[in-house]
């Protein structure tokens, strides 16, 4: 009875939040549209709201009070009286129902769009939408508890996060289509250079492996194995890759909380939270072959497998990102400074020192090797664009990038962890100087994500965050598994767990979207007008942007390798002037009968999302085509916008 006490008063103390935030937002509203609540059926919603309110209290502290009416009422709903198999299947039922009706309901009412011409207010929509979801989330709960027949906590945590991951595959899968122009800035580029590694076989040439982030390409080089494969089964590999390797680390990390008594539903549903967890943050699925090294071969009874593992991941790092070089060994450090036992600072020291030095050295020694072995000797600057680039230190912040901002928005999407670590941490009684060789991994790993995610062409959500995300979800496993209490392996109180529960859904539901209807017979016609200028080309064709085109063979023209746009803009934000002063020569030159690229315009913003990066292209970028280069073409199939240049009879005005 205690456990559904305390589940029911909760519920009672969420669903207060949940009327009072919904009663807050629906007054603003009405102040705003001028509603006079006498003489609105409004009137009659805000009385119900306060009645629901006192409800609420009351109830929580009838509950509190205990005794044999409370007592009832928690035998009651219980709905020991509903275990029949016909009452489990119609139970299943419903779930799979609400499971539907929510992004139903969400994409019929086009709930957070602004509906012209509509009758509803989108904003009070909003809000209902918001606070009706609360409560089918309850009925989910019942749902699950029902048909699994288990308690009301394990049913609510399990009905928010089955919720949360049907909606995260949903929407990893939306960008699954045949649909042949880019579905964004960037989208093309990365197919063409996870193409690199097997260039000689689809281009008939060795070309330069990419400068920029190697390891994910690799990992998505791997549908070329199958040249048959065209551009949506390459779609379908990347959210593949997303879902997978997301869930593989997330297990690897939750086997650490193995061993005692823990339930293994518990330990789906750790699993379940942090792999959402992972997908939230937005940590790439390059980073994960670390992580799930490092959690599934250290250990303390096996040091020098665990400095194998150090090593092999850190050469992992090294055709990363520079800033992930020394994650491996502090993920090993943070596995024995936690497991080990007993434990000294002077017999370890040593051994977490060698971790650190041997993991830097191969992370170095791997970005040294495949400098030469890409083919990007005489380009070896662009490995470190990141250290001359600017800083938007404002982007820490709500700004209209990234509304919430990185500092509030990790604190918001780790908040469950950082509330519950130092919990788990107290119960632990650690040595001072273990509990601050933690504390000061995790502060460099924050500071430094914080720089990261600053650097002008970041900012836009918390994938930079992801190096501190990683350690921070480890230690908290970790500090769990060791809790003294074998019997309470998730020794934190109900109110965190309902919460860390709901958080992905909340997190989700904003993002929620139906699949765009592409129209593919009018991006058909485009790619058609584009062949027919393009095969006609009397010499070399640079595709800057939609270079998937000529990868999957939707062009027929041999493919330029230089002045990819990821590239080609990393460059002009880091200031790499003999790269730009190359490509400048190029384009005086017309090296390229043919350029096919975005539209190019010379504007500078003031403000705006992405207002910086937008200014460095139109500024070290977008005039050197313009110059020597004019538009013969647009076309704009769907949301693409696509420019087909030649060379001009004379030079336009230059910089």
């Amino acid at each position: 009875m205690n456990s559904s006490k305390t589940f029911w008063q909760t519920a009672l103390g969420f669903s207060f939040l949940a009327i009072l935030a919904t009663l807050i937002a629906s007054a603003l509203r009405w102040q705003e549209i001028g509603v006079i609540l006498t003489r609105s059926v409004w009137g009659a919603a805000s009385i119900l709201y306060l009645l629901t309110l006192a409800a609420c209290v009351v109830l929580i502290f009838w509950m509190q009070k205990g005794g044999s009416g409370p007592a009832r009422l928690f035998r009651a709903l219980e709905l020991n009286g509903l275990q029949g198999w016909g009452w489990r299947l119609l139970a299943a039922g419903m779930f799979t129902g609400i499971l539907w009706l929510i992004p139903w309901l969400k994409f019929s009412y086009r709930i957070g769009e602004v509906v012209k011409k509509s009758t509803q207010d989108p904003v009070l929509t909003l809000i209902l939408f918001y606070f009706g979801v609360w409560w089918l989330l309850l009925l989910a709960a019942a749902s699950l508890k029902i048909a699994a027949r288990t308690s009301w906590q394990a049913g609510f945590a399990a009905a928010a996060l089955l919720l949360a991951a049907a909606y995260e595959i949903y929407q990893r899968w939306l960008p699954v289509t045949a649909y042949p122009f880019s579905l964004g800035w960037s989208e093309g580029s990365r197919y063409f250079y996870a193409s690199l590694y097997f260039a000689q076989s689809l281009y008939g040439q060795n070309l330069p492996l990419s400068t920029l982030h190697p390891s994910r390409y690799l990992l998505q080089s791997l549908p070329f194995l199958f040249p048959s494969l065209g551009l949506e089964a390459h779609r379908a590999w990347q959210a593949l890759l997303w879902l997978g390797m997301s869930a593989l680390a997330a297990w690897a990390i939750t086997r650490k909380a193995a061993g005692r008594s823990t339930q293994k539903g518990i330990l789906f549903l750790l699993g379940m939270w942090l792999c959402l967890f992972f997908l939230r943050v937005g940590i790439y699925y390059h980073l994960m072959p670390m992580l799930i090294l490092i959690a599934l071969l250290v250990s303390p009874k096996h040091p020098w497998r665990s400095l194998a593992a150090v090593i092999l991941a850190s050469l992992w790092a090294g055709i990363s990102r520079v800033n992930w070089f020394p994650v491996p060994a502090m993920l090993a450090a943070a596995i024995f400074l936690l497991e080990e036992e007993p434990l000294s600072w002077r017999s370890s020291l040593p051994r977490l020192a060698g971790f650190f030095v041997l993991g830097l050295a191969s992370a170095l020694a791997a970005q040294a090797a495949y400098i030469p072995l890409s083919g990007n000797a005489q380009n070896a600057a662009a490995f470190g664009s990141s250290f001359s680039s600017d800083l938007l230190w404002e982007r820490l912040w709500p700004n209209e990038l990234y509304p919430l901002g990185i500092v509030p928005g990790i604190l918001l999407t780790a908040a469950p962890l950082l509330l519950g670590l130092p919990l788990l941490l107290r119960r632990l009684a650690l040595e001072p100087w273990r509990l601050a060789a933690l504390c000061a991994m995790l502060i460099v790993l924050l500071a430094g994500s914080l720089v990261v995610s600053v650097k002008i062409g970041g900012g836009g959500d918390l994938h930079n965050m992801d190096t501190f995300a990683a350690l921070l979800s480890l230690i908290f496993v970790l500090a769990l598994r060791q809790q003294p209490d074998a019997e309470k392996p998730l020794s934190l109180p109900w109110p965190l767990l309902a919460f860390a529960a709901l958080l992905p859904l909340g997190l989700l539901l904003p993002l929620l979207s139906p699949r765009e209807a592409y129209d593919l017979k009018w991006a058909n016609q485009n790619l058609k007008q584009l062949q027919e200028v393009v095969q006609a080309s009397p010499g070399p064709v640079l595709f800057i942007n939609e270079r998937q085109l000529p990868v999957f063979g939707l062009t027929q023209t041999p493919l330029t390798a230089d002045y990819e746009a990821v590239t080609l803009m990393e460059m002009a934000m880091s200031g790499n002037q003999p790269y730009l002063e190359k490509f400048y020569a190029d384009l005086r030159a017309h090296r390229f009968a043919l350029i096919v690229a975005g539209k190019q315009n010379l504007g500078v913003k003031e403000e705006g999302a992405f207002a910086e990066e937008n200014n460095v292209w139109n500024t070290r970028v977008a005039p050197y085509i313009l110059c020597s280069y004019e538009p013969i073409l647009t076309l704009e199939p769907g949301k693409s916008k696509v420019q087909i240049f030649a060379p001009r009879a004379q030079a336009g005005v230059c910089p």
